[in-house]
């Protein structure tokens, strides 16, 4: 037992332990400048920078351990210990999730920095304390990778788990094709969509039947398009099963993804299909809802446009020709303006009409002065609205082609509308002025900001202020600005809108000077 001293201060243990910094040094460099290891390059660092340190402790434990034993014939308690400590570590930064591949390439980098040491340092390491520097470092990646895979596949089970609730909750079913081998699995919720039972075995053929013959080209189309790497492998289609059992029409929202080879190659696609066919009968019942609407008040409109005609005619035969007291007068007149505002309600619903069938708002363009035609406008707006100041200011020149009457009626909503929103005592202003070939027609009022999700229906006809906000005290349809901005776009030109409540709401029409070939 007294011998034991001197021995493991000249051992290969203890001069390796004294060389442990350029051990260190020496196997960070090799893990850096290996071209393999990109996760420690990208880093700047090997992904077990701070486990070697104490590992290279126990390997040097393990070596000493061995020469003990090999001297006292069986007495190999530590060297064991030492090696479960090995173990123990690799369990753990196996259980912490470190990359498989970068440990093990790094645990091998550091056994041939320990050679190249003893090579160096010129020491001599005996069968036994060779075989325990094999057995210890291959010890530690091998419980690496069993740690590593034990706790990879922890994950991928409840990541596995997690999807299929996830699925099931929403239903959504998933797929995964082959398309080397045109090989296809269909999880129960692709069968059930698709009217096929689990007993059917699934290929893409069988996939081509159960689509409606009307979607087919499509839908194979699509299919095409994603097998080309430069599509990026995206597939997203939305179209018509027929169930092969039950022979159900099904709509189905498809996504998925085309997985290629080195080679440029598909060699997979995976995605998912949601039955989205109550959404799209839902869509259908209302674009059916929305076409009889506007059949219906198109009807109607014409129907009113001849006894409203009737009316205004008389209204004007008693005030030129009847002889009426002052108040029969009045009363005539409020008959002739309630029938005015009754013919601009029945042509803002022919125009709805007319654009949601034939496409626009007719127009018919000739040469013109924009300016003229904006101050006419605002000049009759000013007379039936005195409480509020309305200023014009122009610049440039305003010739161009234009329909004057559509043009008058688009100044006459955006300013009506302006009015009806503006806070108290303030003003209306309206700009009007070039911009290269356009021409800008700003209508600007001091109020409160329209709310951001309104800003997307707003050009939408039928839109209102909804309760709690103040609604136009013009026609109230909801018609004004959906018709404003088709008469810009019938011009060739757009409405946009700017709404802050700092700096109030602008509604600024762009329209080209341009010749606009005449729409009826």
């Amino acid at each position: 037992m007294d011998d034991a001293g001197p021995l493991v201060e000249t051992s290969p243990a203890a001069r390796l332990r004294s060389c442990k910094r350029d051990v260190l040094e020496r196997w960070t460099r090799r893990v850096l400048d290996d071209p393999r290891a990109v996760l420690a390059q990208r880093k700047g660092r090997p992904v077990l920078v701070d486990e070697v340190p104490r590992l290279f402790e126990d390997l040097i434990e393990a070596l000493a351990a061995s020469r003990r034993a090999e001297l006292r014939a069986g007495e190999d308690a530590a060297l064991q210990s030492a090696c479960e400590r090995v173990e123990a570590h690799a369990r753990l930064h196996g259980a912490q999730g470190c990359c498989i591949a970068a440990a093990l390439r790094e645990l091998s980098h550091l056994r041939a920095v320990l050679i190249e040491e003893c090579a160096a340092q010129g020491i001599s390491l005996g069968v036994r304390e060779a075989q325990v520097l094999h057995a210890v470092v291959d010890a530690s990646m091998w419980t690496s990778a069993l740690e590593i895979e034990a706790t990879t596949r922890a994950a991928l089970e409840d990541s596995a788990a997690r999807l299929r609730l996830a699925t099931q909750a929403g239903g959504v079913g998933v797929w995964d094709y082959d398309t080397v081998t045109g090989k296809l699995r269909w999880d129960a919720r692709c069968r059930q969509v698709s009217g096929v039972g689990p007993e059917t075995a699934v290929d893409y053929e069988l996939f081509v039947s159960a689509i409606h013959p009307d979607d087919r080209a499509r839908v194979q189309e699509a299919v095409l398009r994603s097998q080309d790497p430069q599509s990026g492998g995206e597939y997203s289609i939305e179209y018509r099963l027929v169930g092969l059992r039950d022979r159900i029409e099904r709509w189905v929202c498809v996504q998925g993804r085309a997985f290629f080879d080195a080679a440029g190659r598909s060699v997979r696609m995976i995605g998912t299909v949601i039955d989205i066919s109550d959404r799209k009968r839902a869509e259908a019942e209302r674009l059916e809802e929305l076409a009889f609407r506007d059949r219906f008040l198109g009807a109607l409109s014409h129907y009113l446009r001849t006894p409203l005609t009737s009316v205004t005619l008389a209204a004007s035969v008693l005030m030129h020709h009847g002889n009426l007291t002052p108040r029969q007068a009045r009363s005539v007149e409020r008959i002739a303006a309630s029938a005015r505002r009754m013919a601009r309600t029945i042509e803002d619903l022919l125009d709805v009409t007319r654009s949601r069938f034939g496409g626009s708002i007719p127009i018919a363009p000739s040469p013109g002065n924009l300016h003229l035609i904006c101050k006419g406008a605002i000049d009759e707006l000013r007379a039936m609205q005195a409480e509020v100041p309305i200023r014009l200011d122009v610049h440039g020149s305003g010739a161009g082609q234009w329909d004057p009457e559509r043009v008058a009626q688009m100044v006459t909503n955006l300013v009506q509308n302006a009015v009806d929103y503006a806070d108290p005592g303030s003003a209306v202003e309206v700009a009007i002025r070039a911009r290269g070939e356009d021409v800008l027609i700003e209508v600007h009022n001091d109020g409160p900001a329209i709310a951001k999700e309104r800003l997307e229906t707003l050009f939408d006809p039928w839109q209102q202020a909804p309760a709690g906000e103040r609604t136009s005290t013009g026609r109230g349809l909801g018609l004004g600005l959906f018709i404003a901005h088709e008469i810009a776009k019938a011009h060739g030109g757009a409405i946009e809108v700017e709404s802050k409540a700092e700096r109030g709401t602008t509604f600024t029409a762009r329209l080209p000077r341009g010749v606009v070939e005449a729409r009826c």
